[in-house]
């Protein structure tokens, strides 16, 4: 009887401890891509709707003189205000919406201070970039090659909270003035002599053999006097960050917000929809409130009346990180069902043995009977038995399973030692798995258990409470 119990202790408890590793470790990739993804684009975002791009406030740039002529980032609206001048500008055409609007920008940059969100405005673009890459040779001399690859550029984040947590560490022969760093507590991109403009890139291109101080340019087309000709902007890469796992991370640069307005204005070439190429960045504490602060925000503008110029989003909404949220969540439904069935098949094993109990046990059932105990309390002994041996097991699974955790890297290296490579991609789950127990995990497996288990002690509880005592106490 010792024995059996032992097995099945030993059966539940081992499929607790893959349980909880397995979604511990599932969850903390999950958590780890999903605070890259939000400290890189925040976990809201406000963009114009076409309805922007319609108004007076937006035109009104394009007919001044003082801004060239040429729409201006959400920045500069905010601190400079409507530059146009009514007695030296050209009239404004009498089709164009009325002024009288409130201006969209300024009232919902007051909403957003209002509330003490962390915010930034932001602009995205496309260019070709173009390295080249100096190197030493054996013979002394240099080589020289070049590196090209079509990209997209968004400004670089220097509000963010959590932007230095995705930077990789200079190496140790990197110049300090060549490398991103702080003045003031605020992180800024270097601008050499030669006006080369700093910038930031992919690991990815690391790992191609870029390093910090290489020198290129941004190439894209632009309209001339003559004809459509190819601009370039002189830059160096400042520093690498980490762009989690989607794919456009490996292609996105982080760019000086007035380099990125630049080819945002003078390109002929759309990239993004006009309408996701600018506006507000708001970064959070705890991205699980990133619903209610959007339905705060959208209650705020509705009531200011500029709700029809902006559109507000979360990260669940994100059209390039859209479905690879979705399919985290079909994963954790599906491996939450299968360990719930192969949990069902681990319990299962008590029923054998609370069935070789009750038989063991018979004499003392009819002599409980005969004093006076009740079917019910004595359906409920067994049935206690039962959950608590998958209380027992769950425990001990959970127990195995933190050490398991505590000891990931140490496991992992001796895997790839015997694969004779890495055993996981480090683009998808880092440099190193997650270590840190999951609590719905946690919380699944000690409730789960011991109710399977109470569950498949019922049916001997129930074989237990229909023996009648007289039978039991004649056959002894």
């Amino acid at each position: 009887m010792t024995l059996i119990a032992l097995m099945s202790v030993t059966v539940i408890s081992l499929v607790v401890w893959l349980i909880v590793l397995f979604l511990s470790v599932t969850d903390g990739i999950e958590k780890s891509w999903l605070e890259k993804l939000t400290s890189l684009h925040a976990p809201v975002r406000i963009t114009p709707t076409q309805d922007y791009f319609s108004s007076y406030h937006y035109l009104v740039d394009t007919i001044s003189q003082k801004a060239h002529y040429t729409p201006r980032t959400l920045g500069e609206k905010i601190g400079q205000g409507i530059l146009y001048n009514p007695s030296t500008d050209e009239a404004v055409p009498s089709f164009w919406p009325p002024s009288q609007n409130p201006d969209p920008v300024k009232v919902a940059h007051e909403i957003l201070s209002s509330l003490n969100l962390s915010f930034q405005d932001f602009e995205m673009s496309g260019a070709m970039l173009r390295l080249q890459l100096t190197r030493p040779s054996q013979n002394g001399g240099v080589t020289h090659q070049f590196l090209s690859q079509a990209s997209y550029l968004t400004s670089f984040p220097d509000q963010s909270p959590k932007i230095s947590q995705l930077l990789l560490p200079p190496d140790g022969d990197s110049l300090q003035t060549l490398s991103v760093h702080r003045i003031k507590e605020k992180l800024v991109l270097p601008v050499l002599d030669s006006k080369e403009r700093g910038v930031v890139v992919a690991k990815q291109l690391k790992d191609s053999g870029v390093r910090i101080g290489d020198q290129g340019w941004l190439s894209y087309p632009a309209a001339t006097a003559g004809a459509l000709q190819e601009q370039r902007l002189p830059i160096f890469v400042a520093g690498f960050y980490d762009p989690g796992v989607l794919s456009v991370g490996n292609k996105c640069i982080l760019a000086p917000t007035d380099v990125v307005h630049l080819i945002n204005t003078t390109s002929q070439v759309e990239h993004f929809d006009k309408t996701s190429s600018m506006g507000f960045s708001i970064w959070l504490n705890d991205i699980k409130s990133s619903q209610t602060v959007a339905a705060l925000l959208q209650q705020r503008f509705k009531e200011a009346k500029i709700d029809n110029y902006w559109n507000i989003t979360t990260y669940h909404q994100f059209d390039f990180a859209k479905d690879l949220l979705q399919q985290f969540q079909s994963d954790r439904y599906l491996f939450t069902l299968i360990g719930l069935v192969i949990l069902l098949v681990a319990c299962s094993n008590i029923i054998s043995l609370l069935v070789i109990l009750v038989s063991d046990k018979k004499k003392e059932i009819g002599i409980l009977q005969a004093i006076g105990a009740s079917r019910k309390s004595i359906a409920l002994i067994f049935g206690g038995v039962g959950a608590f041996l998958g209380l027992i097991s769950g425990l001990i699974g959970v127990g195995a399973a933190l050490l398991t955790l505590q000891n990931l890297d140490t496991l992992i290296k001796l895997l790839s030692f015997i694969q004779g490579h890495a055993a996981f991609n480090a683009t998808f789950y880092g440099n190193s798995l997650p270590h840190t127990l999951s609590y719905p995990a946690l919380v699944f497996v000690l409730i789960v258990t011991p109710l399977l288990s109470l569950i498949a002690g019922l049916i001997p509880a129930w074989k237990a409470c229909q023996m009648s005592p007289a039978a039991i106490l004649r056959s002894e």
